[in-house]
């Protein structure tokens, strides 16, 4: 790394690297030509894939993968933590009809099935 002793250097120097949020030019320059190259030879896709798939099915579905790439975005994985509180809640069964017991056992019976 040069030794910049006085401002006028150091500024000329800072005008010519890249800032953060520029694009980088030569990568602009390469993303525009791929995307060009891929423009103009959209239609020679599927016999491409076709001709390989021929030979060899799994480098063809590698391929329509690898340019899915480009398509589609992807997914970042997310993870959640999270503390998961258990509130219990007392039931007074004394004024309860018979009907509504069977329930509630209906409903104990499937937790238990579950937890299980």
């Amino acid at each position: 790394m040069k030794n910049y002793s006085n401002k006028k250097a150091a500024s000329e120097a800072g005008k010519k690297s890249s800032r953060k949020g520029t694009p980088n030019k030569t990568t602009k320059e390469i993303r525009d030509s791929f995307q060009m190259f891929v423009e103009n030879n959209v239609s020679k896709f599927q016999d491409w894939i076709d001709e390989v798939g021929k030979t060899n099915p799994a480098k063809a579905i590698e391929l329509v993968t690898s340019l899915g790439e480009y398509i589609l975005p992807k997914l970042s994985r997310t993870e959640i933590e999270a503390e998961v509180k258990q509130e219990s809640t007392y039931i007074n069964i004394d004024n309860l009809s018979l009907d509504e017991l069977k329930s509630l056992e209906r409903i104990s019976d499937k937790l238990r099935e579950q937890k299980d």
